[in-house]
């Protein structure tokens, strides 16, 4: 494929981005199959992209993409409704992910017939929501604020959460070790969420300072981002999370009228709207690549797999529609938008990346990881970007029955 060839793709690639997004925000079509359609069909069938050949560059696109996908969504985010529905968003991630990894354990044991540890290696891989797609596809929703934060912190935790309890699994497959991985897992986990909470709070706080010495500068926002990069190479070489540094940072950056009040200081800057447009804007370039990229990889190079790998995610789907109402107990808005909360449940960047760490280790099954992940993100992307044009109609309806039952506009 020449350069001049992969410009005009990327070209109709941008093209295609922008009108899904248009017909989303318009008609509440799924962009991202379109994406993943595109990227199906421009490498399976008309062999326009060789899927090998974007291969090598998957580590720099998963981590770009997600990267700044979190920074975007941090930015989003309202410091007071973020406040307000983390411990509901920790408490969903937590027993969300236990009832995943549960489920998909037992379906692939007794159905597949793989050994216990494979089982709750792949129950671990696909435990968790992706992100990099629900902060996309929920950010456009027409949902209310408390869910959009909801999902957001969910999400954000889970990416974090599924590497490391994936992860560890399979050091201990390897390596062999079995003592103390319950205490294993809960020691890495805190070392990456303090980090990345941590180092995210004092360079957003400070970068807030910063800004107001450069603020109209023409360029501040690629400094922004420049900062960020860097930053996020440095949380991930100390063992934090990166994912969760750029959210945090990001939050911070686009609540800095409300951080300077809280921290009793006038001297602090907005983030303004060119700066934010910037920063929205990357965000669909490599939202974009990123969906394309994941249709690429859909190869469906093991016909036997592909059943049970929808079985699974309907699996999945089955458990995130027990766990989301045993969570959302007292909260009438929460129980209002059921559905929308439990069809969001995408799998993609973690578990890819942990899966093609999977496939290039010496266990059992190794190969079977990458197609049967692959498989899984694309059935619950396509679950949940149908969910939202089918729950979001409900949605305003059950709200107004609710707001006359209990005489108020937010019972959350």
């Amino acid at each position: 494929m020449t350069a001049i060839q992969i410009l005009g793709f990327l070209g109709i690639l941008l093209i295609i981005g922008f009108i899904g997004d248009y017909l989303f925000k318009k008609m509440h079509f799924p962009d991202i199959l379109a994406l993943l359609a595109l990227g199906y069909v421009a490498g399976n069938v008309l062999h326009i992209v060789d899927p090998a050949w974007v291969a090598p560059a998957s580590p720099i696109i998963a981590n770009l993409s997600l990267v700044i996908i979190m920074f975007n969504g941090g930015l989003g985010l309202e410091f007071s409704q973020a406040q307000a529905q983390a411990p509901r968003a920790i408490a969903l991630a937590l027993v969300g992910i236990a009832a995943s990894m549960a489920s998909a354990t037992a379906f692939v044991y007794y159905v597949l017939d793989w050994e216990l540890m494979n089982s709750l290696l792949l129950g671990a891989i696909v435990g968790g929501t992706s992100p990099a797609i629900v902060m996309p596809l929920i950010g456009r929703a027409k949902v209310p604020a408390q869910i959009s934060s909801l999902l957001h912190i969910e999400s954000a935790i889970n990416g974090a959460l599924v590497i490391v309890i994936a992860l560890v699994i399979l050091e201990v497959m390897t390596v062999g070790a079995t003592e103390n991985v319950a205490s294993a897992i809960a020691k890495a986990i805190g070392m990456r969420f303090l980090l990345g909470v941590g180092v995210g709070a004092v360079a957003g706080f400070a970068w807030l300072w910063v800004l107001t010495f450069i603020e109209g500068e023409l360029y501040d926002d690629i400094l922004t981002l420049a900062v960020l990069f860097l930053l996020c190479l440095a949380v991930e070489s100390l063992g934090g999370s990166g994912a969760i540094f750029a959210l945090v940072f990001g939050l911070i950056l686009g609540n800095g009228m409300d951080f300077a009040r809280f921290i009793r200081t006038r001297r602090t800057i907005e983030i303004h709207n060119t700066m934010m447009k910037f920063h929205s804007q990357i965000s669909f370039i490599v939202k974009t690549l990123f969906f394309a990229y994941l249709g690429l990889m859909v190869t469906f190079d093991e016909p036997r797999i592909i059943v049970p790998s929808i079985i699974l995610s309907l699996a999945l789907l089955a458990a995130r529609f027990i766990v989301v109402p045993a969570v959302s107990i007292g909260k009438r808005n929460l129980l209002a938008h059921t559905g929308i909360l439990a069809t969001m449940l995408p799998r993609g960047l973690s578990a890819a990346v942990v899966a093609e760490i999977a496939a290039s280790s010496d266990i059992s099954h190794a190969r079977l990881y990458p197609e049967i992940v692959i498989l899984v993100i694309a059935t619950t992307v396509i679950i949940s970007a149908v969910g939202i044009p089918i729950f979001a109609r409900k949605a305003p309806r059950e709200n107004r029955e609710i707001g006359e039952r209990s005489g108020i506009s937010d019972s959350s």
